[in-house]
């Protein structure tokens, strides 16, 4: 049975609602992974964080192995990317920024479009590759019913 498109993007109601849950777990994390210096920047201009990319990506390839759905996956990475940009924008600046020039920084338009487009293209991918990886692993299992 193929799933129709709706389901592929949105999934169920539950899907949606972990989904949401999933990405301000993200936001969270990398936002005290960030502040902790679990995570850090090597310098340079960043525009996309390596540290937050990569734990986007693990929880999206996840939700594609567990045949969720895309928006989930997409969340996930922007949650991440929202993280490392709040971080940035509540620690990183100096104190001479007031708190709109703070706010200002983290829903910059041009950044949350950058993350926007970066988090539906590697989250595609990710989910992809582990839609992918579940297909396989149900094909070696045997459990594979008709795709």
């Amino acid at each position: 049975m193929v799933p129709s498109t709706r389901d592929v993007l949105f999934g169920d109601r539950f899907q949606r609602n972990l989904g949401v849950l999933t990405a301000a777990a993200l936001f969270l994390g990398t936002f005290v992974a960030y502040a902790t210096d679990v995570f850090a920047v090597s310098g340079g201009i960043v525009v996309i964080p390596g540290e937050a990319t990569l734990a986007g990506a693990v929880v999206a390839s996840l939700i594609g192995y567990e045949r969720g759905a895309l928006l989930p996956a997409w969340l996930s990475l922007f949650g991440a990317y929202l993280g490392f940009s709040a971080e940035w924008a509540f620690l990183g600046l100096s104190p001479s920024h007031s708190l709109a020039g703070r706010l200002a920084f983290l829903f910059d338009p041009v950044g949350l479009a950058v993350y926007a487009v970066a988090s539906v293209l590697l989250g595609s991918a990710a989910f992809g590759a582990g839609y992918l990886l579940g297909l396989v692993a149900d094909r070696v299992r045997g459990t594979l019913e008709e795709v």
